[in-house]
């Protein structure tokens, strides 16, 4: 029998292959440059494998200025900066481009330059450290000059710092009809400080309905009032996301549920998406979807939702404000908003189960076409816990639901089952020590 050797294969399947060895970097950690070096390798392997390696290698380039290797080896810049200097064919090659710039010993800041106006196809850029000075502010100016198809621009101060001016994003932004952003579809900031309301009021107040683009905010510091005038901006806006309304590096302060409702009002008949974390008000008065008649996907943060109280005929109310009439994914967040503590295994208990049925229950019953439910919940092993393994509860769910053609799933467990085993035994035998103490 003759060998089938890869080679045979066509091009279709031999980057299929390639792509799931050597898988586009989303977020850069020294872990991951193993991931890089295997697509490295594979370049190496032939001039077929070559071409089919080269576009994932540099597909998403990441620069951070000051050369500190926090996301990635110090020398990398430098040595993309170089290769990209003396092949030129390699600039039609990148499809996204994150920069963090400082405010002080931007050593590679002269790779950022060029990778601005050489990467001129990019469709994704993102730019971190607008809060550091002017040298930032006139990087972004390049980039707007040089790269007119963007489809995805994030903007945002340095990592845990948030001093985005939003006047001055609006301004460099410009115009959406005659400008450099003619595609742009999304638009995320991060940092958004809390200085200039009434000055941003004004601007966005004249722009209103001008904007095409999708709204991600995190950590968006300014006032409601601030916040309803940038989600006018948009003529038509299908995806809204807030996370945080507060800085995320430590404390929970959350924005009312009724001023996002009331803000996002405007776009019910358009809003695809939305997400909502930080809003930090146990239970969902108010908050009422059923005229969001376009609306497929709903993710909330557990400190939205009030499951923390035992389910109770009154909160049915709450549940039926949930389902739009084309609700077809939940998702629920139980992750911990306050950045300085991690959620335990009780973080899905009983509580969270039952409150998830009551809400399945309530769409059954009013015909809501929902689909899928998505749970993301990445435990701590280190918390005392006696109860049933957090996972074997949402498979228990999942199976009930399977006859409605509902689907339950959850991101892969931070807890194995021999590491549950052991915190379980541990908390028995503490439990056990203390029972013994007091009966004495």
């Amino acid at each position: 029998m003759d060998k089938a050797f890869i080679l045979r294969l066509p091009d279709e399947l031999l980057d299929k292959i390639i792509c799931a060895a050597a898988p586009i970097i989303r977020h850069w950690s020294r872990k991951q440059c193993q991931v890089y070096d295997t697509a490295l390798c594979l370049s190496l392997v032939c001039r077929r494998f070559h071409r089919i390696a080269m576009p994932y290698l540099y597909a998403e380039i990441m620069v951070e200025c000051s050369g500190g290797g926090w996301r990635h080896p110090e020398q990398v810049p430098r040595h993309l900066h170089r290769s990209c200097r003396e092949n030129p064919s390699l600039w039609t090659l990148c499809r996204s481009l994150e920069v963090y710039y400082q405010d002080c010993k931007n050593k590679y800041i002269y790779a950022a330059t060029d990778f601005v106006t050489w990467f001129t196809v990019v469709r994704s850029f993102t730019l971190y450290g607008l809060g550091k000075g002017e040298r930032a502010w006139a990087l972004l100016h390049l980039a707007l000059e040089h790269m007119s198809s963007y489809t995805r621009l994030v903007l945002g101060d340095y990592p845990c710092s948030y001093g985005l001016d939003l006047s001055k994003v609006i301004d460099v932004l410009g115009n959406f009809v005659t400008g450099p952003l003619q595609n742009l579809q999304t638009l995320g900031l991060k940092g958004v400080s809390t200085h200039g309301d009434s000055l941003c009021q004004t601007k966005l107040k004249e722009r209103a309905g001008t904007a095409p683009f999708r709204l991600k905010l995190r950590c968006f510091l300014l006032t409601p009032e601030i916040l309803e005038a940038l989600v006018r901006w948009p003529k038509c806006l299908e995806v809204f996301e807030l996370k945080f309304s507060f800085g995320n590096d430590y404390a929970t302060m959350g924005l009312h549920t009724e001023w996002t409702l009331q803000i996002l009002a405007i776009h019910r008949s358009t809003l695809r998406s939305i997400k909502l974390y930080a809003v930090n008000v146990a239970g969902l008065a108010g908050f009422d979807l059923r005229e969001f008649e376009s609306l497929e996907e709903l993710s909330l943060s557990s400190a939205c939702t009030g499951h923390q109280y035992p389910v109770q005929g009154y909160m049915i109310g709450s549940f039926i404000n949930l389902l739009a009439p084309r609700l077809h994914v939940f998702h629920w967040d139980l992750i911990l908003e306050n950045q300085q503590h991690c959620e335990g295994m009780d973080g899905f208990d009983q509580k969270e189960e039952d409150w998830l049925r009551a809400l399945v229950r309530e769409a059954l019953a009013r015909g809501c076409p929902l689909q899928r439910i998505e749970i993301k919940f990445t435990p701590s092993s280190s918390y005392s816990f006696n109860g049933i393994y957090p996972w074997d509860r949402m498979d228990a769910l999942g199976a009930d639901l399977r006859p409605y053609r509902i689907k339950v799933c959850y991101n892969t467990p931070s807890t194995n089952r021999e590491e549950f085993s052991k915190t379980v035994g541990n908390t028995k035998r503490r439990e056990a020590y203390w029972n013994s103490i007091n009966n004495e």
